[in-house]
């Protein structure tokens, strides 16, 4: 939460958040799924905008839930790089405003942000507005990137498995280049699943970020901070 504050968006948080219920609807409890979604629905209240990092809940509320309620759900859901993106767009965020990042990063598109969402540019779009930073493309990327691992219930039920796929994305389908400092991407599983194929050393040596991660790493600090 360090990012929105220091670009002055005004937002609030749940108090205690609970899951969007994905998980449930893979795993075919769509009755649970549908309770979950109502409790959701009825805690957030009324708003206009729902921003969400997570591009399961991004999902879940878009494609989902209007299906298992039978109802548009009453306030817009957006991913956070829309939102980031938007923030260009208004000029609330500038490439002026950050500070030189002299790495080289690889995005990996998440599969639910991605194949599921459509979601491609406005990530990238974020990365290329950042001084410095050299994006490296790998040779599956997009509609084509292979998946993280880490979807699909697959790192509930098989963890080792799920890392193993992580360490082969990287090492037989991306074939990160040596000089390459991090991956980038916009999914907290990814993350999660990326990190501990790292951590098991099945995977290359690279830092595993978050696009707010890095955003916030190039935001200037304003004077008299």
């Amino acid at each position: 939460m360090a990012l929105l504050p220091r670009l002055r968006v005004n937002f609030r948080l749940l108090e205690k958040e609970d899951c969007c219920g994905l998980p449930l609807i893979f795993a075919g409890y769509l009755d649970e799924a549908s309770e979950q979604a109502r409790k959701n629905l009825d805690k957030i209240g009324e708003v206009e905008q729902v921003v969400t990092p997570c591009p399961a809940c991004y999902r879940a509320f878009n494609h989902f839930y209007p299906s298992l309620l039978h109802l548009d759900i009453p306030f817009r859901v957006v991913h956070l790089t829309q939102f980031l993106s938007s923030l260009l767009d208004k000029g609330v965020l500038r490439s002026s405003g950050l500070k030189p990042l002299k790495v080289k990063v690889m995005y990996h598109d998440p599969c639910e942000l991605g194949r599921h969402s459509k979601i491609y540019e406005e990530p990238r779009r974020i990365l290329k507005a950042i001084p410095g930073l050299n994006l490296y493309e790998p040779r599956f990327t997009r509609e084509r990137a292979a998946c993280c691992g880490g979807g699909g219930l697959l790192y509930a039920y098989f963890p080792t498995l799920s890392s193993l796929v992580a360490a082969r994305k990287l090492l037989d389908e991306d074939r990160v280049p040596r000089d390459l400092e991090a991956v980038v991407t916009a999914c907290p599983q990814c993350i999660i699943n990326l990190r501990q194929a790292w951590f098991e050393g099945e995977a290359p040596s690279v830092k595993i970020w978050d696009i707010a991660q890095v955003l916030n790493m190039a935001l200037r600090e304003e004077k008299g901070q």
